[in-house]
């Protein structure tokens, strides 16, 4: 502020009943002249009130005219680069304070360094009222850690407090000034790199959880346990990073460790914890990729059950030719004694149908394949033989499939069959599983913001919190997507090239054991990457995802 702005700064004076707008500068005429009393009340801005004598830049004026001494010049210091000239007597301290300490210069100046009560005393506390500073005996004692100021009786916080309130404040003052962009995208690639302790622990602890989901390839219940464990390791690791700089960056805690801090390591917050949220990550973005797939497999093995038990039939035949055939000599039976009587039924209507008049009869043995000319009895008599004959066929061809296997054109046509129903689920669920897969990649950036902000498994699984935060990100989630599709495009390209150069020790079952341990130190650094990217994301949108600061 300039000396003008400060000489003009609006203050309030109560004397003889009223109220007096006035500035600093006529206040200390006003004391010189006898008018303004210590025991007047006056406010500065939206302060309390509180007793002239009691605020601190006042005093040495007030001295003065108790001591019939001339009053005090008034100086103005500057603090550097900001240009900063402060109104205030000649005693007032001239250390440099940052901007957002100005509003309360004018009542805090002469107290900047030491207690407003004992000028040897160093300040350990300050009123957040009235903004004088004390030191640690003056202010009095509430159940032992609240302090209350002894002039205008509000709490007091201490040094460290209000220093630290004071850096928050900035920092959230960035988040709803500045827009999420690849600058910070470009801050996210070196954050990791501050903390090279922390980034080569996680990154080899992450590559050798990575070989060990190796052991799968040995075969045996144990190899495939150790796997999965090691998965599962992984897998929290590379959450547990991703929930703890979310965590911290949404509120405001940037600059520190993008690792859980082991002097309050817990295993259920840093550990499993994360494991849940990340498995309803996991859930609430592919699970209906993973249900499609389900219903796929189960659909296509109940339209390939009859093709399996044909291969059934013609394995046993190999064994025991006897089998097949005795499988199926009672179908074979019964579909003999169906013929029969259908043959019956059929003797009984032709012996009823010689009563019909012969157009009826005409009628019945209209079939293309019998020759013209027949009269109409005969022409339905040569029908029911050649349906006969027809039954007759399929049942020999039947049982002798049973007992040698089905004949090429059998086969031909039951696969022929067995293929178009499975195109015809395969194109429904190859559409299914498309749009379920592009869910599960433009969701998943969402997922893992909710986990990280909220710290909740129900808030997770519920879409609602997640679309609710895509809607109040805007298009800063499709800058996310954008990254996050650069970083897998980096990282694959590293993949590649290591599995080039590192090509002669590819192993069979095993995989490339040193390429695969080196991506995967890559892919601890990336992961730690693409949290930043989404820990910036929210701090920026901190406003608009309306999160608590603290």
């Amino acid at each position: 502020m300039s000396n003008e702005t400060t000489q003009t700064e609006t203050w309030q004076v109560e004397a003889g009943g009223e109220v007096f707008e006035t500035n600093f500068a006529e206040m200390t005429d006003w004391i010189a002249q006898g008018s303004l009393l210590r025991i007047d009340r006056v406010k500065k801005g939206t302060l309390r009130w509180i007793e002239a004598g009691k605020v601190p830049s006042l005093t040495e004026f007030f001295n003065a005219k108790d001591n019939a001494l001339p009053p005090p010049p008034i100086v103005t210091t500057s603090s550097g680069a900001n240009n900063v000239e402060v109104l205030g007597p000649i005693a007032a301290s001239t250390a440099p304070m940052p901007p957002d300490d100005i509003g309360d210069l004018a009542v805090t100046d002469a107290a900047a360094d030491v207690c407003a009560m004992h000028a040897d005393a160093p300040v350990a506390y300050i009123c957040d009222t009235c903004a004088n500073a004390f030191c640690k005996a003056c202010p009095n004692s509430y159940g032992g850690t609240v302090k209350i100021c002894p002039f205008c009786g509000a709490m007091c916080k201490s040094v460290a407090q209000v220093e630290q309130a004071k850096v928050t404040e900035q920092i959230w003052h960035r988040s709803s000034t500045e827009k999420f962009g690849f600058g910070d995208f470009k801050e996210a690639l070196a954050y990791p790199l501050k903390f090279k302790a922390s980034l080569g622990f996680g990154a080899v602890m992450f590559a050798f959880f990575s070989l060990g989901q190796s052991a799968v390839s040995f075969g045996g219940m144990f190899m495939l346990a150790s796997a999965i464990i090691c998965f599962l390791m992984a897998n929290m690791l590379t959450f547990g990073v991703l929930a703890n700089v979310v965590d911290n960056f949404s509120q405001g805690k940037i600059g520190g460790n993008f690792m859980p801090s082991f002097d309050d390591f817990s295993i259920w917050d840093d550990v499993v914890h994360p494991f849940f949220l990340s498995i309803g990550a996991y859930i609430v973005s592919f699970g209906p990729l993973i249900v499609t797939f389900a219903v796929a497999f189960f659909m296509i093995a109940g339209a390939m059950s009859p093709e399996l038990n044909g291969m059934r039939n013609d394995a046993s035949r190999t064994i025991n030719p006897d089998l097949p055939y005795a499988a199926n000599a009672t179908q074979q039976s019964q579909a003999v004694r169906e013929l029969l009587n259908r043959t019956k039924d059929q003797q009984e209507k032709r012996v009823a149908d010689l009563s019909e008049p012969p157009a009826a009869i005409a009628g019945q043995a209209n079939v293309s394949n019998i020759p013209p000319g027949l009269p109409p009895a005969a022409a339905a008599e040569e029908k029911h033989f050649q349906d006969l004959n027809n039954m007759i066929q399929q049942s020999r061809k039947a049982q002798l499939e049973s007992a040698i296997g089905k004949t090429p054109e059998t086969i031909a046509k039951e696969r022929s069959a067995l293929v178009s129903k499975i195109l015809g689920y395969g194109t429904i669920f190859l559409l299914l599983a498309g749009l379920s897969l592009l869910w599960g990649l433009f969701y998943f950036p969402a997922a893992c913001c909710v986990a990280g902000y909220t710290r909740s498994f129900t808030a997770v699984l519920n879409p609602t919190v997640g679309l609710d935060t895509i809607k109040r990100l805007g298009g800063d989630y499709f800058k996310i997507l954008f990254m996050g599709l650069v970083i897998g495009i980096i990282s694959a390209f590293i993949s590649g090239l290591l599995g080039l150069i590192f090509g002669a020790f590819d192993l069979p079952g095993v995989g490339n054991l040193p390429a695969k341990f080196i991506g995967s130190l890559f892919g601890f650094y990336f992961s730690v990457v693409f949290s930043c990217v989404l820990g910036f994301a929210i701090f920026k949108a901190a406003d608009r995802l309306q999160l608590y600061k603290s």
